[in-house]
C-alpha cells in the first residue's frame, strides 16, 4: 500500500514537473514572439523627412534670413522711444491680471 502511495506521489510530481516545464516554455515562447513583433513593427514617424509640410529647400532658405523682422522691430522700438506708440494701458493690465490668475490655478 505505501508503495502504491509513494509511485502516485512520484508519478503526480513528475507529471506536474513535465507541466510546469512545458509552461515555461510556453512563456518564453510568448515572450520571443512579442519582442520580434516589437522589432518588426517599429514606428518610422516621418519617413526620414524633414517635415510632410515643409521641404528642404524651403528651410534652407529661412536660415537664410534672421528669424526676426529687424525693420519692423526697429520701427517698434523708435516708435516706443518717441513716445509715439500707441499704449492702451487698461488692455496691457488686464492681460497681465489674467496671466496671474492662469498661474495661480
Amino acid at each position: 500500500m505505501i508503495d502504491q502511495i509513494k509511485n502516485k506521489i512520484n508519478n503526480l510530481s513528475s507529471s506536474a514537473a513535465s507541466t510546469e516545464k512545458a509552461g515555461v516554455k510556453q512563456s518564453k515562447a510568448q515572450v520571443q514572439k512579442v519582442e520580434q513583433s516589437i522589432t518588426k513593427n517599429k514606428v518610422d514617424v516621418d519617413g526620414g523627412k524633414v517635415s510632410q509640410f515643409v521641404n528642404k529647400e524651403t528651410i534652407k532658405n529661412m536660415a537664410k534670413q534672421p528669424p526676426i523682422d529687424k525693420i519692423s522691430t526697429n520701427r517698434i522700438k523708435s516708435a516706443i522711444a518717441n513716445g509715439s506708440y500707441p499704449l492702451d494701458l487698461d488692455k496691457i493690465a488686464d492681460a497681465l491680471f489674467d496671466a496671474y490668475k492662469e498661474m495661480k490655478d
